[in-house]
């Protein structure tokens, strides 16, 4: 049995596995919460922007789903502060949704920005630990880069003011994360981390 047949066989004990599953639930839980407010928003505001962020929600809760498909088999669980995101991406919608067009893809590309530095780190891991799990968070990672080059193509990312709102809702996002899996999304950045250090 060679390396990779060995870390799949045992990926639905891993504590890392879990944790990427848990983290990511929890992210598209908060994604779904942000793209709910800005479409409430829109509706009346900026109609035309609707088709797209309508579809986009609709990515979003299907990875929230194929995240939650995951969990029974690896032994994961959503995170038990859920709630933090229905609160945080509340928040985080509705204000960026005032700022009108601007604010909504200024949104999406920071937190896809965000989103995007954390699969390449866990895709990095899964392939030698879990492959299937690998397969899904690379899929879920395409459509997130789409949305991504979608918002940053309607927006310059240089101007001082996109600049200064990016790097707070990137702040926001991450501390969202923090909070809503109790500290863990922090700590699977550092045993990622570790892992890649140590081979």
């Amino acid at each position: 049995m060679n390396r990779r047949d060995t870390a799949s066989s045992s990926a639905p004990s891993d504590l890392v596995v879990r944790r990427i599953i848990q983290v990511n639930h929890a992210g598209e839980n908060g994604a779904i919460a942000i793209y709910r407010r800005q479409i409430a928003q829109a509706k009346t505001r900026y109609p035309d922007l609707l088709p797209w962020l309508q579809e986009t929600l609709g990515h979003e809760q299907t990875h929230r789903d194929r995240f939650q498909a995951l969990m029974p088999e690896r032994g994961a669980r959503p995170c038990p502060a859920m709630a933090v995101w229905s609160v945080g991406g509340w928040v985080l919608g509705s204000g960026t949704a005032r700022l009108g067009r601007l604010g909504v893809v200024i949104c999406t590309a920071a937190v896809e920005r965000t989103v995007h530095a954390h699969l390449v780190q866990q895709i990095a891991y899964l392939e030698q630990h879990d492959p299937a799990v690998a397969e899904t968070v690379r899929e879920i990672q395409r459509d997130e880069d789409a949305h991504l080059a979608y918002a940053e193509a309607r927006h310059d990312p240089n101007r001082l003011g996109a600049r200064l709102l990016s790097a707070l809702i990137s702040a926001v996002t991450d501390v969202l994360i923090l909070v809503a899996t109790r500290g863990d999304s922090w700590r699977l950045t550092k045993a990622l981390a570790a892992r890649k250090m140590h081979g």
